[in-house]
Formats: structure tokens, C-alpha cells, sequence
């Protein structure tokens, strides 16, 4: 166990309050798993857990404190009885109970709860699922479904990873499938996510899900790369993506469209996001490698020119300088101009006598 976790366990017994690691922690710890997320379960109230740890705890939602050291995320939540209205809105009351904590979880795999000297609590049959790789809803599949959509995903992304599905709890997810469309979209991509890397689409097409999503996954070929796969059948056109896989994603389907690795290719998009087209479009990456090596120049910053010395010696705008600057890179590119400060210059200088004619 985790000696920080442990710490934690240790100052909440110290202080008369029962205390145990539970959800994915003990289910990854288990499986031979490392994580930096953990979540502790205590009967300790919030007001008491702010005693016990004062400045060092972050936010309070339901109950539930963050905390934040050397890297390791522990949230700490007091026992709770969970409620849902008819809107699905959720309703929190605390309890005393490790029962009734235990019993308003998903899945069992997820409810096996582990005190600091190592010792399991298994209210569910855990342990034996998570031998067996069975998926098992914790008491109604049905209800439980439909008290959070989300559940219908983090089922998917589990059997994604080598869970079977118990029958009761694939009748419902088939059943309740169209839930899911009430969660907020972020929610949706963040569970693709998971699902994507892990292999997982012949499972959201096994239980329609692709269509209630509206996501296309005919002919989708697999990559170790979230932006390679948000790229294929423009999904990334329907779920909002952060900043930085977006502009992967683009820079893919530029690639993607153009139908080859090219020489060109790797001057304005970089290795990485060649490596990912080509994956998808079946070119070998030493291929790739080939064509990247013989490169003479690989970005902007190769050039043994700047737009400063092309602005004293041609004497144009900064939007002609950037146009100039391309031309420069392209020749040097295809070997037509050698990347020599004195050659380009020249050229330059020629370039402008011949302007001015």
C-alpha cells in the first residue's frame, strides 16, 4: 500500500474513526496495477476530516475532500447514503454504516474495501469477480443504470479490458443505452477516451452504443493514439476534444487527406503526427523514418536565415517576408538551394535585383 494512503488510514484510526481504501485503488492494487489515485471511505463527518487534516485538504463535494501530495491524489469520503430525485438529481445523506457505503456503489470489483494492514472487507463476491473477470452489477443492474448513465460507459471501458459482462447487468446496459445521451458530452468523451485505447469499439457496437452516440466506427483501425482515433470518422466533429489533442487531431486529418507520408508532410507537421497518419494509412514508420532522416532542414528553426536578415537585404513587408522565408524553406527542401547562410544571401540578393527589373 501506498505509505502516504497508509498515513491517512493510520491518522484517521488514530483519531477514533474507521477507515478503509476502496474503488479503483484496491481493484488496480489487486490486479498487480499501479495508480496515484486513491480513494478512502471513513465515518469520520467532513467537520471532523478538516480537524484531522486541516489546510492541507482541497474542495468538499458530497462529503468528499481532496488531497494533494508528492504526486498522489487521495480523496477522503465520509460513509454516505445516495438518493436520486426524479430529475436524477443527486441527494446525500451521511451514515455510520460500512453497509450502506458499500451497497450505493456500481459495480463489485469496485467494492472491496481494504483497511491499512491489508485486510479486505468483501460484502459482494469482489474478491471472486475480479479471479474470474466478471462484471457484476451491485444489487439492481437496472436501477443502478438508471440512477447514473455513466455506469452504462465505465462498464464498457471495464469489459474493454478483459471483464465479461454477467448477463443481468448486458440486458441492461442494452436496455437503458439511450441514458447515456443525458450525461454532458465532456462526460461522454472523457469514458471514450478509455474505451478508445482500450480496444474497446466492437463493445459500444455490440450494444448499439455507436449509434445511440452517433459516433462512426465502420472500418476503424486501431492506433495508440487518442487523436489518431478521434480523427477517424470525424468523431472529434461531435465531442468537444482539449486544445492540444484538437490541434493534433487537425494537423492528422491534413495529413490523412493528403493520402501519404510526404517530404512535406514531415516539414509542417512533425514526426509524431506522421508517425500516427501512417499508422492509419498502413505505411511502415521506418518508411517514415527513411524520408524524415534525409531531411535537410526539419522546422523553421534549421534555416541559416531569419525574417530579420531577409527584411535588410530585400527590404519588403513582414507578410511578403513570411511568403519569402516559405520559399526559402521549400527550395532548401527539395536541394535546389543549399542551407548555407552565404548561399542564401546570394539568392536573395539575386532574387531582389530580378524584382526590381
Amino acid at each position: 500500500m501506498n505509505p502516504l494512503v497508509k498515513t491517512v488510514l493510520k491518522t484517521l484510526e488514530k483519531n477514533g474513526f474507521e477507515a478503509y481504501l476502496v474503488g479503483g485503488a484496491v481493484r488496480d492494487h489487486l490486479l498487480g496495477l499501479k495508480t496515484n489515485d486513491f480513494d478512502v471511505a471513513t465515518n469520520a463527518l467532513p467537520s471532523d476530516i478538516v480537524k484531522i487534516f486541516g489546510c492541507n485538504l482541497k474542495g468538499e463535494k458530497y462529503g468528499s475532500f481532496h488531497l494533494i501530495q508528492k504526486g498522489i491524489h487521495i480523496d477522503i469520503t465520509t460513509y454516505r447514503l445516495e438518493s436520486y430525485d426524479k430529475n436524477r438529481h443527486l441527494k446525500v445523506l451521511y451514515t455510520q454504516n460500512l453497509f450502506d457505503d458499500c451497497k450505493r456503489r456500481d459495480f463489485t470489483i469496485n467494492a472491496i474495501y481494504m483497511d491499512k494492514n491489508g485486510q479486505k472487507i468483501d460484502m459482494y463476491n469482489g474478491l471472486l469477480h475480479l479471479k474470474e473477470k466478471k462484471l457484476v452489477s451491485i444489487m439492481n443492474a437496472n436501477e443502478k443504470l438508471k440512477e447514473d448513465p455513466l455506469r452504462i460507459l465505465r462498464a464498457i471501458r471495464f469489459a474493454s479490458l478483459g471483464f465479461t459482462i454477467e448477463k443481468s447487468l448486458a440486458e441492461a446496459i442494452f436496455a437503458n443505452r439511450f441514458l447515456v445521451l443525458e450525461l454532458s458530452l465532456d462526460k461522454i468523451r472523457k469514458e471514450l477516451d478509455k474505451i478508445f485505447l482500450a480496444n474497446g469499439f466492437y463493445l459500444l457496437r455490440h450494444f448499439m452504443l455507436d449509434e445511440v452516440l452517433n459516433i462512426n466506427l465502420d472500418n476503424i483501425i486501431y492506433v495508440n493514439d487518442l487523436a489518431g482515433i478521434w480523427v477517424q470518422g470525424e468523431m472529434y466533429k461531435k465531442y468537444p476534444l482539449e486544445k492540444e489533442k484538437l490541434n493534433h487531431v487537425k494537423m492528422i486529418a491534413s495529413i490523412l487527406n493528403r493520402g501519404t507520408i510526404s517530404l512535406e508532410c514531415l516539414y509542417e507537421y512533425g514526426l509524431y503526427d506522421c508517425y500516427v497518419a501512417a499508422d492509419i494509412l498502413g505505411i511502415k514508420r521506418k518508411d517514415v523514418d527513411k524520408i524524415y532522416h534525409k531531411m535537410v532542414i526539419h522546422s523553421k528553426k534549421d534555416l541559416k536565415v531569419n525574417g530579420k536578415i531577409v527584411s535588410l537585404i530585400t527590404n519588403c513587408e513582414d507578410k511578403e517576408i513570411k511568403n519569402i522565408l516559405k520559399e526559402i524553406e521549400t527550395l532548401v527542401l527539395e536541394r535546389k538551394l543549399k542551407n548555407n547562410r552565404k548561399q542564401i544571401i546570394k539568392y536573395l540578393k539575386r532574387r531582389s535585383l530580378n524584382a526590381g527589373d
